[in-house]
């Protein structure tokens, strides 16, 4: 299913908005709350300010992103989402490392040579809703999802690179 939706990730034509059609907001619940776990105190501290640096974390590459598609020629907006992506991935292990890891990783890999990200605003959203979905709290068969949209997003990362490449 995930594979079916990224088949429908369309190069935007140039204009002055980002075009982030893709959504998957709607499909993930998100929430901004941290998950509520039952271990002793003192543990519990630690993971609040883990759970809360991750949620900062992840808040910073949302609301940069955001800015990218408001002003999509803005360098300054630019460079401040490739920071908060650099610094997420950076301490994604220490958040647990898994989906946040790998989607962190593949939207690196995609950004780091763009120069502009217009033809590519759909699949850099897709990556930062993805990565903002992986603090819901993990159910039965989530890692399986999980693992099922990083493997479609880093194939589709992938294959834009070739293309760029060719």
């Amino acid at each position: 299913m995930i594979k079916k939706l990224l088949s429908f990730v369309k190069q935007p034509k140039k204009g002055k908005e980002l075009l982030t059609e893709l959504d998957i907001a709607r499909v993930v619940e998100v929430e901004n709350d941290a998950a509520e776990t039952h271990v002793d105190e003192a543990t519990n501290d630690a993971l609040s300010d883990v759970e809360e640096w991750k949620q900062n974390d992840l808040d910073l590459l949302q609301t940069t992103w955001q800015t990218c598609c408001a002003e999509p020629l803005n360098e300054s907006a630019v460079s401040a989402f490739r920071q908060a992506l650099h610094n997420l991935h950076g301490a994604s292990g220490a958040y647990g490392g898994g989906a946040l890891t790998r989607l962190s990783g593949s939207l690196h890999l995609l950004v780091s040579d763009l120069e502009e990200f217009h033809d590519d605003a759909a699949l850099i959203n897709l990556h930062v809703q993805a990565c903002r979905a992986t603090s819901v709290t993990n159910e039965s068969g989530a890692e399986d999802v999980a693992d099922a949209v990083c493997d479609a997003l880093e194939q589709q990362v992938n294959a834009r690179i070739l293309a760029l490449t060719a």
